[in-house]
């Protein structure tokens, strides 16, 4: 399916769960988007996302700057929790979310996970939205939105791509890839479960956050892994 195509899709399927008539929220001050994460990998899910509406001068994460330990817990170890707890006790962050669920690899199904998610956050007037999740079968890759601009009407479409934490040489073992890679991915690794090595590919010194030059296959990681171009559609629709 094409990058247009698959844009048209995911605004298409945010659109539908947008309630007939609605507009503006009791509290004028707080406007609530509708938020649809689309996978467009076949072989790559994603760790559990967490997203949050911010002041425009704090950043959750930059390219060519160094990742947080927060955000490294996500691109490493697939654990949300840590940014999750950082940013709902954080000075300007209007809300934040943590998904609670994976999402699996486009058009997979594993049990009650799905390739897709949609949920409604709040923001006030000038917010932006910022998004984290891991890119599983990777030793720490990950995507997301750096502090975006959210529509003041209608829908806006983002296109995302994969990036690198700069925290772990990617080996591309599964003795140094999170087990959950066997479990939504396309294909099971040899060996799994066998845990995630951290301390042993740790990068040293620590990189800055850099675009992802995809899967290599110089480990256990193949071309079935391997993605093109964007990572996931971002569609947020203002109610």
């Amino acid at each position: 399916m094409s990058v247009r195509r698959s844009v048209m899709l995911a605004i298409a399927t945010a659109l539908m769960f947008v309630p007939v008539g609605s507009s503006v929220m009791a509290a004028p001050a707080l406007a609530t988007y509708r938020v649809t994460f689309l996978n467009l990998t076949g072989g790559q899910p994603y760790s559990p996302p967490v997203a949050a509406t911010h002041h425009k001068d704090l950043r959750v994460f930059e390219v060519g700057k160094l990742a947080s330990d927060e955000v490294a817990a996500i691109a490493v170890d697939g654990d949300q929790i840590p940014l999750f707890n950082r940013l709902r006790g954080a000075r300007g962050v209007t809300e934040v979310i943590d998904i609670g669920r994976p999402i699996t690899p486009r058009g997979i199904v594993r049990g009650v996970f799905t390739d897709s998610v949609t949920f409604d956050i709040k923001a006030r007037p000038g917010d932006k939205l910022s998004f984290v999740t891991m890119l599983i079968c990777t030793n720490d890759g990950f995507t997301g939105l750096d502090a975006v601009e959210l529509p003041n009407r209608g829908a806006e479409a983002y296109l995302v791509n994969g990036y690198d934490a700069g925290r772990e040489n990617n080996t591309e073992q599964s003795q140094d890839i999170v087990d959950p890679c066997s479990g939504l991915g396309p294909v099971t690794l040899d060996g799994d479960p066998d845990g995630n090595n951290d301390a042993t590919v740790a990068t040293h010194p620590r990189q800055r956050i850099r675009h992802h030059a995809g899967i290599q296959g110089i480990g256990d990681l193949g071309n079935l892994h391997e993605w093109v171009g964007p990572v996931a559609i971002v569609v947020v629709v203002k109610l």
